[in-house]
């Protein structure tokens, strides 16, 4: 659930900076053409416990502590749960203060009052001299135009007493207070719509998936395809190694040095067995006749090999 909540952080807002993983996390806003940082701390206890936001620079509204910056009076916040969205809850944080910029803390204390103070003066002359009825009515008119000035993004200004104390008591009446504000009914529009392109995203994926299963299911046969002609060429690369091998020119000519030696050592052994009597004289020279002639072949076809050998040689071959 913590990373769900993370995940709807993302979602909702913009340029979100990791600054601790899973556990603080930045949002920038732009404010009155000012930019202002949303720090969101989580503590070890979130998503049970509601998260910490703090504004940077500190802001004059009445959803921020003015001493130390933390959003504590924004609607997500006083009515956290655990089924609560992270993500909405800073976008509407976001939204209220791009809508209506407050004012900087230092710059709120550094207004001049000189104008507040000639008035009042101004108002304790006018009862010095008796025109109490007019200082009374001019209070009653001031009163409300300095309360215009004040925000009053939930229209709290327009509820009677009743109102506001069934407010205070009542959780279904506030919720479904909080739920026709402008701003949260915007918010939960473009939820909708969210909501909407996720599910058409879905669908458009779930439309593909027997088209993807398809192509790899084939993509693996090919694979495996690929796989047993490499063996077979493999295989077959080896057995064209070693016929090159066994019918290159060199081989050929050690093979007649040895196929002459060999006829050579034969006759010589025929002529050893007739010297020796082990033999009669006819076939004796049958014997030797085609030894030596199958020697001198061979010895014929070395020569006219390692002839051919010397001549390539010499063209650079």
């Amino acid at each position: 659930m913590r990373k769900r909540q993370i995940d709807t952080l993302k979602i909702f807002n913009h340029n979100v900076q990791e600054v601790v993983e899973n556990e603080e996390y930045l949002v920038n806003f732009d404010c009155g053409g000012r930019e202002i940082a949303i720090n969101i701390l989580l503590g070890s206890g979130f998503p049970n416990e509601k998260p910490k936001l703090i504004v940077s620079p500190i802001l004059k509204h009445p959803w921020v502590n003015s001493t130390t910056g933390e959003i504590e009076n924004a609607p997500g916040i006083l009515n956290y749960t655990i089924h609560s969205d992270l993500g909405r809850i800073v976008q509407a944080v976001g939204r209220e203060f791009e809508k209506h910029p407050p004012m900087f803390v230092n710059e709120a204390s550094s207004t001049p009052q000189h104008h507040s103070h000639q008035q009042s003066s101004s108002m304790q002359q006018q009862c010095r001299n008796g025109n109490i009825h007019d200082f009374n009515a001019e209070s009653r008119t001031a009163v409300p135009a300095q309360a215009n000035h004040e925000q009053d993004p939930f229209g709290l200004q327009n509820l009677t007493t009743e109102e506001l104390n069934r407010l205070n008591g009542d959780e279904d009446y506030l919720e479904d207070f909080i739920e026709k504000l402008p701003f949260v009914q915007h918010q939960n529009d473009e939820l909708d719509q969210l909501m909407g392109r996720i599910e058409s995203l879905v669908l458009d994926n779930l439309a593909r998936k027997e088209t993807v299963e398809e192509r790899k299911a084939k993509l693996e046969s090919l694979a495996l395809e690929f796989k047993e002609l490499g063996q077979h060429w493999d295989s077959m690369s080896q057995r064209y190694q070693r016929k090159a091998e066994d019918f290159s020119p060199q081989h050929i000519k050690e093979l007649l040095q040895i196929a002459v030696s060999t006829a050579d050592a034969k006759s010589d052994d025929e002529a050893q067995r007739f010297l020796a009597g082990d033999s009669d004289v006819s076939t004796f020279l049958q014997n030797f006749i085609e030894t030596r002639k199958l020697y001198t072949l061979r010895k014929a076809k070395e020569e006219r090999l390692v002839q051919q050998l010397t001549a390539l040689e010499r063209a650079a071959f």
